[in-house]
């Protein structure tokens, strides 16, 4: 072989060399690649502790067919020589029993050992329905906190770290909670802290006051799902700007849907007894019992309220305070502003009201009471229209002392029915009583005052006081002995009088008196009738120191009287009888004190004397008439004027002496005349007999008239005139005695003419 062949052969061999050099690398370098690659992707190697390691891990607890909760996690981590594993975003689903429920709890990291899961994060706790759920819709509670421990065989998972949950109406925090799955229940164990939005006064209607938010704090907390039930333990207290709400317990009822529904405060084991308090720009108000239950609406406002067992409460206004208690209270709202529509309080009812300064109390008591109250507008409360009692009824007022040494009195208004109406202002201005009506005044140091009637209206002073009282309907009257009756009675505190009206009657135990209207000023002690006054005096009977035996009747068009100075003035054709004695007169006065009559104005009178042949009755008239029962005497003045069948005396004044005898009617004791004395100019006739004289004296138990002063004479139309100084003329045998001025005496025998 030529040299340049050898070597060109040398030179295809390392080409050829090289060739398989550069694709037995390249081959070798793909595979270290392929290797290197390899181990990029492949995972970490376990540590040195670690056992196995998995991902997607799920398990659940089973009771027969029904699966109770489930526990996902996307990662689950053994390690060597320990029982329990470490869980990665760990997702707890809670059925429950009945599978409704559909509550979630969420954390990135958990040990899960063979009976429990605890969580060292954050956990997420979401609580809704299964319903709710399957629709997305966001969770009816929500609860974050730390700490957790999961019991996988009793479904408790609980911390005792701090909590914070979240709700559609609110939110909240407290220290450590309890989560029960199977029973569905929370709790939250301590220092509870919630705000819950009320529900908005303007739903549906634009107008209102806005919500607002309530506070509430409480010791622990019980929610459970199953009874729709949220069960705060006390001390607990619910608190808005306005209202204070506080109980031993509070156990808040929620509806289907999970809304507020009905919440009952108790006194619970720490018997701190159910109080709620309010405050307005004017005052405020408060409430206890032994149970109070509030019922909500569905969109949240208040409804109803309800108090029960030994109720008392307390309003306070600017110049006035409400003390009330009742065995029971209701109180419907108005929808949306969470003010009172009507209030009912039952069993043993009390309400007291005050005044500031205390001038006047009153207080009501019955065994049911209804309060009406008007609609609240935005940016001021409503106020009471009407109160009605349900049964009887009785207010009584301590009134404030009318003058500077006036005395305080009590008045009392008793009915079946009480009912009271209030003005534009919310103050009482009437009260009506319906039924067996009662009343009763006290005034220290003098009898009560009662009255009873069918019913009666009372007019309400602003200071709680009383200014008129009406009575209608067979209305009677007593005080002490006094009695009265009439078909109204009109009662008034400032003039302290009362007025009578409509066939009145009035008795102090001796005088009855009838008028159409009588008036009494219990002050002054002034009495006034108007209208077929009739009066009848029965001190008279058996009593000499009146005209007749028998009662004293008066009857006039009107009355006045004094039961102070003890006189009563009868005017308007005044006509007063009393056995057979009579008198007439425009007025007549009775002064009882002087035992005194004292007629004037057209006066006429009938008056007995006893005569030979029975009582002869004596007319008398004049301008003015004087009894006094002192002096048994009456005096006339004016045209006085006294006449029997057979004699006439007339003369500017004449005095009538009375002596008390027997052989009345009905053989009673009477005053009869026994002297008659007339003064100036007096003209005597009998029979055609004339006499004149300036005095004429009539005696009637020797049946003469004796004539003197000034010339007496005696005209006869037979037998002339005879004139003396004084001339008696007997009745009985026709006899005149003439005294002249030498003091002899004649004396002549006429005949009478009869």
């Amino acid at each position: 072989m030529k040299r340049s062949e050898a070597a060109r052969y040398a030179r295809l061999s390392a080409v050829l060399a090289l060739l398989l050099i550069s694709v037995t690398g390249t081959v070798y370098l793909r595979r270290i690649w392929g290797e290197y690659r390899d181990r990029k992707s492949a995972p970490a190697p376990a540590p040195e502790n670690v056992d196995r390691q998995s991902s997607g891990l799920t398990f659940s607890k089973v009771d027969g067919e029904r699966t109770i909760f489930t526990v996902q996690a996307s990662k689950s981590i053994n390690f060597k020589g320990k029982d329990d594993s470490r869980l990665e975003d760990v997702r707890i689903t809670i059925f429950g029993k009945t599978g409704e429920r559909h509550d979630v709890l969420h954390t990135q990291s958990c040990q899960y050992s063979k009976e429990t899961i605890s969580c060292s994060g954050l956990v997420q706790i979401e609580m809704q329905s299964a319903v709710d759920a399957a629709r997305g819709a966001k969770p009816l509670m929500t609860v974050e906190t730390r700490g957790v421990s999961f019991d996988r065989t009793g479904g408790l998972a609980e911390t005792a770290q701090r909590v914070k949950f979240s709700f559609p109406e609110g939110s909240g925090e407290a220290i450590g909670v309890q989560y029960r799955s199977e029973q569905g229940t929370l709790r939250l164990m301590k220092d509870i802290r919630l705000n819950v939005a009320q529900g908005s006064a303007n739903v549906g209607s634009g107008k209102g006051r806005g919500s607002s938010e309530v506070h509430i704090v409480g010791s622990s907390l019980l929610f459970d799902r199953d009874a729709r039930t949220m069960a705060l333990a006390g001390p607990a207290q619910a608190e808005t700007e306005t209202q204070k709400l506080t109980g031993g317990e509070m156990l808040l009822t929620l509806s289907e849907s999970f809304h507020a529904q009905e919440l009952v405060v108790t006194a619970g084991a720490g018997k701190s007894e159910p109080q709620l308090t309010s405050k307005t720009g004017g005052g405020g108000a408060g409430l206890v019992a032994d149970k109070m239950t509030a019922v909500f609406a569905q969109v949240g406002w208040v409804a109803r309220m309800d108090a029960a067992g030994s109720v008392k409460g307390k309003m306070q206004r600017a110049a006035e305070t409400d003390d009330f208690s009742a065995e029971n209270a209701s109180m419907e709202m108005w929808p949306r502003v969470n003010e009172p529509k009507t209030l009912e309080l039952k069993g043993n009812v009390s309400i007291k009201t005050g005044t500031t300064p205390s001038v006047a109390d009153r207080t009501l008591q019955t065994s049911g009471l209804r309060v009406q109250f008007s609609e609240g507008k935005a940016g001021g409360a409503g106020h009471p229209v009407r109160a009605e009692t349900l049964s009887t009824g009785t207010i009584d007022w301590l009134e404030e002392p009318l003058g500077p040494n006036g005395l305080r009195a009590h008045t009392k208004l008793q009915g079946d029915t009480l009912q009271v109406n209030f003005g534009p202002d919310g103050k009482a201005g009437e009260l009506r009583a319906v039924g067996n009506v009662i009343t009763e005044r006290a005034v220290e140091g003098k009898p009560v005052q009662s009255a009873k009637a069918s019913d009666g209206t009372a007019q309400l002073a602003a200071g709680g006081g009383w200014t008129q009282i009406e009575l209608r309907g067979s209305v009677k009257l007593a005080e002490g002995e006094k009695s009265a009756q009439a078909e109204r009675a009109v009662f008034l505190r400032a003039a302290q009088s009362v007025t009578l009206t409509g066939n009145a009657v009035v008795s102090d135990g001796t005088r009855e008196t009838h008028a159409q209207q009588i008036i009494f000023l219990q002050s002054t002690g002034d009495v006034r009738a108007e209208g077929g006054v009739r009066s009848t005096d029965f001190s008279a009977k058996g009593n000499s120191s009146q005209l007749s035996a028998a009662p004293a009747n008066l009857s006039a068009d009107s009355m006045r009287a004094n039961t102070k100075t003890m006189r009563a003035i009868y005017t308007g054709h005044a006509r007063m009888w009393q056995g057979e004695t009579v008198v007439e007169a425009n007025t007549i006065e009775l002064v009882k004190d002087r035992k005194e009559i004292l007629a004037t104005g057209n006066v006429r009178g009938i008056f007995p004397q006893t005569a030979r042949k029975g009582i002869a009755l004596w007319h008398v008239s004049a301008g003015t008439m004087t009894y006094s029962d002192a002096d048994n005497r009456a005096h006339l003045e004016q045209n006085a004027e006294v006449r029997s069948a057979d004699q006439r005396i007339r003369a500017q004044a004449i005095d009538l002496f009375f002596v008390r005898t027997a052989g009345g009617k009905n053989g009673s004791a009477t005053q009869q005349i026994s002297r008659a004395v007339g003064t100036g100019g007096v003209i005597v006739e009998q029979g055609g007999k004339r006499g004149t004289a300036d005095r004429g004296e009539y005696i009637a138990a020797e049946g003469k008239f004796v004539l003197s002063g000034g010339t007496p004479t005696l005209f006869d139309a037979q037998n002339g005139t005879t004139t003396g100084r004084e001339l008696t003329f007997f009745f009985a045998d026709d006899t005149i005695i003439v005294d002249s001025e030498n003091g002899s005496r004649t004396v002549t025998k006429h005949r009478v003419e009869r």
